[in-house]
């Protein structure tokens, strides 16, 4: 994928992020069995955000990229906001991290972004697999909500 596409992408992630859930009262967010409601995809999101942002900083910085969005991910401990933030707190924290990733990734040179020194992960595979996570994770908040997605 292109690099303005995927900007383009990681964008509009946050922006319907902000239409579909931040009206929406912290009652209703909550609502759901288990781990399964839309304030906890937000919760998800938010620290899959951190973790990505720190491992992209990680690899601008000289060492290799961890794979955050694989399950097994087992990396350093960030400071993870408090999981008793609201959903709003959350998403919020999820912009900030997100503008963050969009900072770096903007501000790397052309070859940085297909470079395999570290690794095999690049950061165009990892960015990639980041926008396509928020695919799924926005397709479970839609089925959360019952509504149709704009992506």
């Amino acid at each position: 994928m292109g690099e303005q596409e995927l900007f383009n992408g990681l964008i509009a992630t946050y922006r319907e992020l902000n239409l579909k859930v931040r009206a929406l009262p912290e009652e209703r967010l909550r609502l759901g069995r288990d781990r399964h409601s839309v304030r906890n995809v937000i919760l998800e999101m938010r620290d899959d955000e951190l973790h990505f942002s720190q491992a992209l900083k990680d690899r601008l910085s000289g060492r290799e990229m961890a794979d955050v969005l694989n399950e097994s991910f087992q990396g350093a401990e960030l400071e993870i906001p408090s999981p008793d933030d609201t959903t709003v707190e959350a998403l919020s924290q999820f912009g900030t991290a997100r503008e963050s990733t969009l900072a770096m990734l903007r501000g790397m040179g052309p070859e940085a972004w297909d470079d395999q020194t570290f690794g095999s992960l690049t950061i165009r595979a990892a960015s990639d697999a980041l926008l396509a996570n928020d695919g799924v994770q926005l397709e479970r908040i839609v089925g959360l909500l019952g509504s149709p997605s704009t992506t």
